[in-house]
Order: structure tokens, then sequence, then C-alpha cells
């Protein structure tokens, strides 16, 4: 995800020693948002793991209870899912594979028991989806595993190394008996300050215009605005900022309040009976990419001892209710 202009002059920046830490996870509220740590892309608030001083562990041992829309890794659970839901789509690892991932092109469905949707998209009822949430609300983690060095893959408009990559999605609640009262959710670009609110989305994929650039190293100048990390722009303040930290460690979170809003009133009363998710990758050059969803409970942070660089304001937690783990069935 591209990184966006700060509403204000970042000033202060500090680095903070952080240690006496043994455990070796605990569970962690994501930071409250600003324009230094979150953007919208469509409808979805986005947020950067690294610049929010946020170390969420994605090992196949450490997802294998939330839902898993795509990974590389082989196995259940990590890659089975609830009744109700398909499993895994699987996404491209290693070098020399296909440098594009779309649900739409994955071949077979990947289903778990009773079929649901077309096989062009990673599909769950709603009743499933929303027994795996128990009351609570859906984050969004991302993996960017791309090479380290290197020129970019052809297909991931602005991409200018090999660790950046391009990505699209799109969620569709279903009413299998009137196609109209569909409600669709879009991540997409273009990128706008978090203080700007949500873009106007379409739910129609325009790509590659709407492709959201994800670059690996990230890095600022002075008045907070994104510059080149090869020193060909404005003098580097921050960074670089490593986005691409590989298949166990998330380097984006997202999260749709309007989304949340719809599935809370389906407690009540509810048209859908499907929900669906189109994923889009392209520049790929490495693997694997991971897409996967947790409830606040069970995000957890690895400790890190050492110096974490903690930008700007607003990392007070957020005051979010206790949400109860629920166990794969």
């Amino acid at each position: 995800m591209k990184v966006f202009r700060f509403a204000m002059i970042v000033a202060g920046l500090s680095a903070f020693l952080v240690s006496g830490w043994s455990s070796s996870g605990e569970a962690v509220t994501l930071p409250t948002c600003d324009n230094v740590i979150c953007a919208w892309d469509g409808d979805f608030t986005v947020m950067s793991m690294p610049l929010a001083g946020v170390n969420i562990p994605s090992s196949p041992g450490q997802i294998k209870d939330g839902v898993v829309i795509a990974t590389g890794a082989g196995g259940g659970p990590v890659n089975t899912n609830f009744a109700g839901m398909d499993n895994a789509f699987s996404t491209p690892s290693g070098a020399g594979s296909p440098n594009f991932f779309s649900t739409t092109t994955a071949g077979t469905d990947p289903a778990n028991g009773p079929a649901v949707g077309d096989g062009q998209s990673w599909d769950s009822t709603i009743a499933a989806f929303l027994t795996f949430l128990d009351g609570s609300s859906p984050v969004f983690f991302f993996n960017q595993n791309q090479e380290n060095s290197g020129v970019p893959e052809p297909g991931c408009p602005g991409a200018v190394s090999a660790q950046d990559l391009c990505v699209y999605g799109l969620i569709t609640l279903v009413d299998l008996d009137n196609p109209a009262n569909n409600v669709t959710f879009e991540l997409e670009a273009p990128t706008r300050l978090f203080t700007d609110g949500p873009g106007a989305t379409d739910g129609i994929p325009d790509l590659p215009d709407e492709l959201i650039l994800a670059k690996g190293d990230v890095c600022l100048d002075a008045s907070g605005a994104q510059t080149n990390c090869d020193g060909s722009g404005n003098p580097i303040v921050v960074g670089p900022v490593n986005h691409n930290l590989g298949a166990d460690r998330a380097a984006y979170a997202a999260f749709s309040p309007a989304l949340d809003a719809a599935l809370a009133s389906c407690l009540v009363s509810c048209p859908w009976e499907n929900l669906s998710i189109r994923l889009e990758l392209t520049g790929l050059n490495n693997g694997y990419e991971q897409l996967f969803i947790l409830t606040q409970e069970q995000i957890t942070q690895i400790p890190e001892p050492g110096t974490l660089i903690l930008l700007g304001v607003g990392l007070v937690g957020l005051g979010a209710s206790t949400w109860r783990r629920r166990q794969r069935g």
C-alpha cells in the first residue's frame, strides 16, 4: 500500500527503547488511526503495521484459528476453514511462479463441504461467517513477500523495485433471490488521507487503474510526504521503513466500518445469504502472499527487544470490548 502524505508535519520523531519483554506473544489492540499510520483505500481503512509499531505474527500455527482467504502454505488447518465457507485459495509460491494471482482465474473453487459461490471468488455463507465472528468485526491482514532486490515485475503500475506489488479487493454481500440487493465494498486506489474519509466506490473492478501500489521500502521527507528511497527525490527524513516482511509477519491490516455495520445488521434481519471475496495481486516475484482474517482477541503481537521506531501520535489503544475466540469445528 503506498504511504500517503501526512495531514501535518510529523515533528519530534523519536526512537523508544523497548526492553524486558519475556513472553513469546501478547494480546494487542490495534492503535487509533491517524494520518501517519492509516489511510483510506475505497471502503477500507488500511493500517501500516511497521508505521504503527505493531508486529503481527502470521505463520501457519499463529493464524490457524482465523479464516484464511489465500495462502501458499500447505496442510490443514491453515488452509482449511470452517464448515460453510471455502478453504483457502493457493497463491503462487517461489521464484518462477506466475507474477499475478486472481481468485477469478485461480482454478478450482476451494470448496469446503457444501459449495457456495461460483468459483470466481472466495465464498462463505453469512451464517458461517457470523459464527466465526461471534459478535465482533473482521480485521483483514495482508503479507507482503517479495524479493528484496531487483527490478519490478510487469503489471504493477508505479512499481520501482522488486519489493513492490499491487493489490485490489472486492467484498460482496449476496442476495441469492434478488441480486439487486447485493452490496459491495472495495479495496481500491486512489489512496486518501485517513481524515478525508472513505472514497466513492461503485463495486466494479476497473483494473489496472484501481490497483493499489504496495511498496516494499517506504521513505518520507520533512513534510511527511513519500519520497524515493534511492535518494533521487526530496531528502529522506524517515526510512527506509520495510513493509516487505515475508509470510511470517503481517504488513497491513484493513477494516471497513461500512462492512461491519452491514454484518451487524444481520444479527437482526439479513437480506443476504452469502459473502464473497475477490482478490487480485500483480507484480509477484517470490512467494507467498497471504490474506487472512482475525478477530481482535486473536490478534497477538511478537514482543521485540531493542529499538522500535514509533512514528507520530495517536498510538493509544482502541477501547474495544473483549471478543471470544471461536475454535474450529
